[in-house]
This record gives structure tokens, sequence and C-alpha cells, in this order.
């Protein structure tokens, strides 16, 4: 009886070093996941374009709308290397920037209805040049046509690299380097520095956590 005894203890003490031992990694990774993408996501501004549909013709319709806008818009965001004046830009001209894209769709003989907001809206894993973001909520400056059930294209506004092909500029890199932090950057580029869990591992945390409940 003695002997069943101490093996009860025991099994009821490894039971709560591993419950212990669980509850410790689910909370680290909780706050790596929430801290690295909160900074990733508290550092840029994306703009998202949403097609009305899938149809070809309204997926050339957003494209054009695309073009429309950066080309009109891209002096806009070049005037600042700050977030939070460029959000205020963007507040600014954000009537302007609806006007603009739904000139666009009339221009081409549609009327669908188009909004601009610049809002939070959740992303999932999103794979842009060279880089890899995590899923999240993000700040964006959202352009809505039609119904907003078509593919959406994306960027970044802030930092201004819309109008960057930041997979054969190091001047893109280096700006986004610049404007998250280090091991942000390491986990959106996917580079390693010596850590015993690789980036891929680290990266499927964040994705894990940040996907958990949607």
């Amino acid at each position: 009886m003695k002997k069943l005894r101490n093996e009860i203890k025991i099994l009821a003490c490894s039971l709560a070093i591993g419950l212990a031992l669980a509850i410790s990694v689910a909370a680290y990774t909780y706050v790596y996941s929430a801290t690295h993408q909160s900074d990733i996501a508290g550092n840029v501004i994306r703009f998202h374009v949403v097609a009305n549909s899938d149809s070809h013709a309204d997926q050339v319709i957003k494209d054009i709308v695309r073009d429309e806008v950066l080309a009109e818009f891209e002096g806009l965001l070049h005037r600042t290397d700050n977030i939070k004046e460029s959000r205020q830009l963007l507040k600014d001209e954000l009537t302007a920037i609806q006007a603009h894209a739904e000139a666009a769709v009339r221009k081409l003989g549609f009327e669908y209805p188009v909004e601009a907001q610049l809002e939070v809206i959740f992303f999932p894993t999103q794979v842009y040049g060279g880089f890899a973001f995590p899923p999240g909520m993000y700040e964006a400056l959202q352009i809505v046509i039609g119904e907003g059930i078509g593919r959406n294209w994306w960027c970044l506004m802030f930092p201004p690299l819309c109008f960057v092909d930041m997979t054969s500029t190091d001047a893109g890199r280096q700006q986004l380097a610049d404007t998250v932090g280090d091991e942000a950057f390491r986990l959106l580029t996917h580079q390693d520095e010596n850590s015993p869990v690789s980036t891929e591992v680290r990266f499927r945390i964040v994705e894990w956590w940040q996907n958990r409940g949607r």
C-alpha cells in the first residue's frame, strides 16, 4: 500500500511538473507571438484593394484602380519617414483617394460603388516580395470595389514600398529593416542568426497564435 501511495505521489508530481512546463511554454510562445507580430503590424500601413468579384473584368478593374491610385499619390508617402505623419497624410487625402479610385472605375464604364477607409483589419499569412508577413491585425488603406468579394491585392503604403521592387533592391529591404525590430525583420525574411530554434519554427508559432480562433 505504501508503495502504491508513493507511486501515486510520483505520478501526481510528474503531471504537475508537466502541466507547469506546458503552461510556461504556452505563455512564452504567446508573448513571443504577440510581441513580434505587434512590432511588425505597429510599424507598417498596408495598401489593400479588393475586387468586386473574381471575374476577369473585375480583376482587371482592381489592377487598374491600384495602378491609378499609386501613380496619383506616389509622392504622398515619400514626404515623411514617420508612420504617424504618414497616417495623418492618408487620413487627410482619404476623400481624394476614394474619388480617384471611383473615377478610374467610371472611366472603364462601370458603376460599382467604391469605398476607401483607413482601418485595422485581419490579414492572413501573405508573401510580399522576399518577405513573409505573419497573420494578424494590421492597419490598412483599404479600397473596396463593388461587393468586395473578389481576390485582393496588397502592398506596403508605409514604409512606401509599393513603389519599390523589394525583391531586387537593397534599399527596399533596408527601409523595412529600419522600421521594425531585428527579430521581427528576421521573421519577415526567415533569416536565422545562431538561434537554437529556426526562424521557420518561430514564424509558425506566431502564425498559430494569430490564427487561433479565426
